[in-house]
């Protein structure tokens, strides 16, 4: 292959990376403008990743959180940004074909939760993808539900009791479709 080849291979798809970072924007703006609408508040205004400069799978983001809370709900007293009640998070995942995670977390005491932080990605990330200290149990309609298997996971995950999550092809969410697909998915775990 010549150089001019793989300097264009190169360009071409750093180029696909940028649109789809793009699109990503694009879809985060939406999810939080129809969720607006139905009383889901952003609990940051801006989405939660990893990233790394030691490692080099740290350069690129290739999941993304937004996290929410019933905007009706009632903000915990110890003033720590959150509210007394469950978490929901919508996690965008590059990694593998592309896939939309809806999740509802629930915490044992959200008093005791520190305030969010856009480098807390890890604390929602791993309960979904860590089966070594995570079980998950099979429900219907697609849904997993995964458990800490002990207190000591559970504590170094913010007093996480569970996670209710469903994956959906990233692929099939159209802006029409975002209330249907997602909110509504998002209300039903």
């Amino acid at each position: 292959m010549s150089s001019n080849s793989v300097s264009t291979n190169i360009q071409n798809a750093f180029e696909v990376v940028r649109k789809t970072y793009q699109n990503i924007e694009k879809l985060l703006a939406e999810l939080d403008r129809q969720g607006n609408e139905l009383s889901f508040e952003p609990v940051l205004p801006q989405f939660i990743r990893w990233k790394s400069d030691r490692e080099h799978n740290g350069w690129l983001i290739n999941s993304f959180f937004k996290l929410y809370q019933k905007q009706e709900a009632t903000p915990c007293d110890t003033e720590n940004g959150w509210k007394d009640d469950v978490v929901y998070a919508i996690e965008i995942s590059l990694k593998g074909e592309p896939v939309l995670n809806v999740c509802k977390y629930t915490f044992i005491n959200m008093e005791s939760v520190p305030k969010a932080s856009v480098s807390d990605h890890w604390k929602f990330y791993w309960p979904l993808y860590d089966k070594g200290n995570f079980s998950d149990i099979t429900l219907e309609n697609g849904k997993t539900k995964s458990v800490p298997i002990d207190e000591k996971v559970s504590e170094k995950y913010l007093g996480l009791q569970d996670v209710v999550w469903k994956e959906i092809d990233l692929i099939s969410i159209t802006s029409s479709n975002i209330k249907e697909v997602i909110f509504e998915e998002l209300q039903s775990l």
